[in-house]
Formats: C-alpha cells, sequence, structure tokens
C-alpha cells in the first residue's frame, strides 16, 4: 500500500513510496512516450487520404489539424491541477482513455468537423501524456541536476516512436486504409493501459496537497516564498519558449532552404532530414546517459545554445550535400537534450516536484509550436526566409542570458 505521507531525501520530496515503484514508473513513462510519439506522427502521413477521403484539398486539412494543436495546449494548461487531484499515473489512465475514445470516433467521423474535434481530443491525450511523465520523472530523482538526464532518455523514446512511425503508417495505408491507422493506435493505448494495470505503480499525492493543512497556517510571506512562480522559473520558461521556437525554425525551413536556396534533390533532403532526426535521438541517449549527469545543467544549456547559434549561421553559409550533411549532424546532435535540460533545470529552481509547475513549464513551451510556427511563416513572408532562420540564433543567444541570469540568482539564493 502507498504511504499516506512523502518520502524525503535531501531537499528534494519524492512521489515514489519505494526504488522499485520509482523503476517501474520510469518504465510506465518510457513506453508512454514511445506510443505518443507514434501517435503524434500519424497526421503527417493522413493528410493526403483524409483530404481524399472528405474532398477537400490537402491545405485546408493542415488548416483543421492545426486546431487540434490546441488540445495539446489546452491539457498542458490544465494537466497539473488535474494530477494534483488524481496523480500522475491516474492521469496517464485519462489520456489513455481519451486516445482510445478519439481514435475510434475518427474511423466513423461523417465529416471533416467531427473529425477535427477528435483530432483535438487526441491532441489533449497527448498533452496529458508530457506533463504527466514529465512530473513522474521528476519524483523519481532526489539531487538537483539528475533530472535533465532522465528527461533526456525520456525524450529518446518519444523521438523512437516519431521516427517509426512513418514507416508503419505507410504500409497500413498502402494496403488497407487510413482507418486502419486510428485502429492501431486505439490497440496501442489499449495495451498501454493493460501495461499500466500489471505494473501497479504506488504514486503519493502531490507534496503539496500533502502539505495544504501546514500552509494554510502560514502567513502571506511564507506563502509567497513557497510559490512556484518564482522569477528563476519564469526565466526559464521563456528559454523553453524561445528553444521550441528555435526548433520550430529548423522543422519548417530546413526542407525548403534546402530544396529551392540550394537546389538538393528531394531525395538528398529526405536523407538530410532524417540524418538530424537520427543524430537528435542518439544525442539524447548518449548525453542523457553519460554526460549531462555528471556536468553543471547551466554550464551545458549556455555552451549547447552558442554552438547551436554557430552551426546554424554556418547552415545558412554552405552550399554543398556534404558540408551540410556534417553540419546537420551536429545540429541534431547539440539541440537533443537541450529541451530536455532546459525542462528540468525549471523546475529544479522550485526545489520540489509539483504537477502545477510541470504544467507551467510544458505550456509555456508548448506555446513555441504554434507561435513559432505561425512567426516563421509571417516573417518568413514578409522578409524572407534567411530573416525568419537568423531568428534562431539570436534567440539562442539570449537562452544564454536567461540561463546565466538564473544562476546568479540560485548562488545569491544560496549563498
Amino acid at each position: 500500500m502507498a504511504q499516506a505521507g512523502v518520502v524525503m531525501s535531501g531537499e528534494r520530496k519524492m512521489i515514489f513510496t519505494t526504488k522499485v515503484d520509482s523503476t517501474k514508473a520510469v518504465l510506465l513513462t518510457f513506453v508512454a512516450f514511445l506510443f505518443g510519439g507514434f501517435q503524434c506522427a500519424i497526421y503527417g502521413m493522413l493528410t493526403v487520404p483524409i483530404a481524399e477521403h472528405f474532398k477537400i484539398t490537402s491545405s485546408m486539412i493542415v488548416f483543421f489539424d492545426s486546431f487540434g494543436l490546441w488540445g495539446q495546449i489546452i491539457a498542458m494548461a490544465i494537466g497539473g491541477f488535474i494530477i494534483s487531484r488524481i496523480k500522475g499515473k491516474n492521469t496517464l489512465m485519462l489520456a489513455a482513455i481519451i486516445m482510445i475514445i478519439g481514435s475510434i470516433v475518427s474511423v466513423i467521423s461523417p465529416n471533416i468537423y467531427i473529425y477535427t474535434s477528435m483530432s483535438f481530443l487526441c491532441n489533449m491525450a497527448i498533452g496529458f501524456i508530457l506533463v504527466s511523465c514529465n512530473y513522474m520523472i521528476m519524483g523519481t530523482v532526489t539531487e538537483e541536476g539528475k533530472s535533465a538526464g532522465t528527461l533526456s532518455i525520456l525524450n529518446v523514446f518519444f523521438s523512437a516512436g516519431f521516427m517509426i512511425c512513418p514507416i508503419i503508417i505507410g504500409v497500413l495505408i498502402a494496403n488497407l486504409s487510413w482507418k486502419a491507422v486510428f485502429i492501431l493506435i486505439a490497440v496501442l493505448f489499449a495495451i498501454f493501459i493493460a501495461f499500466m494495470l500489471l505494473l501497479n505503480v504506488h504514486e503519493l499525492i502531490d507534496s503539496a496537497r500533502a502539505d495544504k493543512l501546514e500552509r494554510k497556517k502560514q502567513n502571506i510571506e511564507e506563502k509567497k516564498k513557497e510559490s512556484f512562480l518564482t522569477l528563476p522559473l519564469i526565466l526559464t520558461a521563456i528559454a523553453f519558449f524561445l528553444i521550441v521556437y528555435v526548433e520550430q525554425i529548423m522543422n519548417y525551413f530546413n526542407q525548403p532552404h534546402m530544396m529551392e536556396d540550394l537546389k538538393f534533390k528531394i531525395e538528398v533532403v529526405g536523407a538530410i532530414v532524417t540524418t538530424y532526426a537520427f543524430c537528435q535521438m542518439i544525442g539524447r541517449v548518449v548525453f542523457g546517459k553519460f554526460l549531462i549527469p555528471n556536468v553543471k545543467v547551466h554550464k551545458y544549456l549556455m555552451i549547447s545554445a552558442v554552438i547551436y547559434a554557430i552551426l546554424i549561421v554556418a547552415f545558412l553559409q554552405i552550399s554543398t550535400v556534404a558540408a551540410a550533411l556534417v553540419i546537420i549532424a551536429c545540429l541534431g546532435l547539440t539541440d537533443s537534450c537541450m529541451y530536455p535540460s532546459l525542462l528540468g533545470h525549471g523546475l529544479d529552481q522550485i526545489g520540489r516536484v509539483s504537477p502545477a509547475a510541470t504544467s507551467f513549464m510544458i505550456t509555456i513551451g508548448s506555446l513555441g509550436i504554434p507561435l513559432g510556427t505561425a512567426g516563421c511563416g509571417l516573417i518568413g513572408e514578409a522578409f524572407g526566409r534567411y530573416a525568419a532562420m537568423y531568428l534562431g540564433p539570436v534567440f539562442l543567444i539570449i537562452i544564454v542570458i536567461l540561463v546565466a541570469v538564473v544562476r546568479v540568482i540560485h548562488v545569491k539564493r544560496t549563498a
């Protein structure tokens, strides 16, 4: 049985009763991220089949799909509230149930509007998965800075799911139909529910709720000090938003830059983009396991941001396939652990495991997806593709400054 209190180790409160439960929680989040990453990649592959089914253009399908992304944002915003009520593992269960319902109804959707609402529902499930998994991972470590490495490994599984999806979905669509894709997703998350029940992870109640009576007795000043919305967390959240924006620049402008500006063949561009994703995944494995747990996270972030900025500038200067392959591989490695490291670094600033803080960080960062995509398009349209891409190095330097300021505040606070 789960204990009624919390497990303490140093200054960090754990949310699992035993080492075994902590290990099972890590395994559970890895599977959730693998299936979640797989599901996130299906919509790009479904654009043409869905357009043909509903007899509208592919561009209109992309337009409707963009509404679905806001399901993630909303789920991330309210995810902390839900976790604090029903725990992280039960929020994962809720996400799986929502995903199954959304997938099944997608198959029988009579029109594009019902289909879009199911896309919104499935994206909500992904949002709950992201918040729950990151929260649970933060609750498996006790030392500041150690979470970044585990979060990096966690994101490897999301990348793996995302990478294997297009091949499998392509086979399904070619030999069956687009409906088989959603049936597969429903089956995967049904398996996930069975796996979760089999593991039977014992998770403690959110520490903030466990201490609710004690906090009520504290005066206003003490409550302010305990608030998760500290200046270091807010500054790191801004940096988190900026790195997601930069990643959107790379996602949306790499291909047109190489095809239209450098005149590379589409097969070559595909190979280069795959190289980027592969190196990003490898970096999360190697750096997350061996590098980040053994270095100061703020130093890693600052050095990586500077190197990333330099590589983007270099990428915009090259003109050969060989140079593009080398630089894109280095870009993938450099970017690989910045997202999870910034997330873990920000949550480390409050000194405890908090679903509200986890939800806040992930929501702010995820806003970089729709806003970054829109910003890329608007700036690219108004000032040209190069202007939009050069904004990446500028944002990376701002990230360096923000991380440095957070470090100064941290040093003064702990002096």
